[in-house]
Order: structure tokens, then sequence, then C-alpha cells
């Protein structure tokens, strides 16, 4: 089946599912270009698409300065997509299946020290206070 297509009813079929419109614009915004690459380089059917056009995909994707989320969000959409050609009988097998996503660090943030003392200071002015004979007369 021609790519082309097969996006399309990819989209048609998300609809149909009742996915929200603000999903369906993600996998519009995150999947037409990669079809659109793979058209590029020649892989006009459904087929014709193998794993190094989407791993070169990706690759492109950092050489512009991705960063992991947004790449792991490029990488899931269209593996929604490949996954649904699987579905639809129009591949034998997801290309991307085996492609994982990258490592995101995590930041916290800390306290500081004088953030803390700031939090206790105002808990034992507020415990005073409930301490206090006026706090019982209320």
């Amino acid at each position: 089946m021609l790519l082309k297509f097969a996006f399309d009813d990819f989209i048609a079929d998300r609809r149909f599912n009742n996915t929200t419109d603000s999903n369906i614009n993600s996998y519009k915004y995150l999947i037409k270009p990669f079809v659109d690459y793979c058209l590029k380089e020649g892989a006009v059917n459904v087929e014709d698409v193998t794993r190094n056009h989407f791993k070169n995909y990706l690759i492109i994707a950092q050489q512009h300065n991705k960063k992991p989320n947004t790449i792991n969000t490029i990488i899931l959409r269209p593996k929604a997509f490949l996954n649904n050609c699987v579905e639809e009988g129009y591949v034998d097998e997801n290309i991307a299946k085996k492609i994982k996503t990258q490592k995101v660090d995590v930041k916290i943030d800390t306290f500081t020290d004088q953030q803390i003392n700031q939090m206790l200071a105002f808990y034992r002015t507020k415990r005073k206070r409930h301490q206090s004979y006026s706090s019982y007369r209320k």
C-alpha cells in the first residue's frame, strides 16, 4: 500500500476510535514529516520503509538539537503508525519495534539550607500562635 494512503487511513482510524483532536494533531505533526522523509528517500510503499529510514530520520532530529523527550515522542508516534500498518496487514513486522527510547536525565530540585530554615521558622511561629491564650478564645 502507498505510504501516503496508509497515513491517511491511520488518521481516519484514530478519528473513528474517538482520539482527541490534540492527539490527532500530534500524530499529524510528528508522523507526516517522517512520511515525507521516507517518500524523499524513495520509500513510496509501506513495505519499502526500512529500519535504516527510521534511524536516519531520528539522527536528523538529533542533529536539529531536539531534546531526549522530543526524540522519544518522535519515536513513539511513528511506532504507533507502523503498529497500525501491521494490524491492517500492510506489512508483516513493525520496523521500529526494537528501537528504544532515549534515556532522559531527571533533575530534582532540592531546597537550600536558607529555604529550610525559613520553613521551620514559619511553622514554629505558627505553632506558638496556636498555643497562645488568644488562639483559644476564638
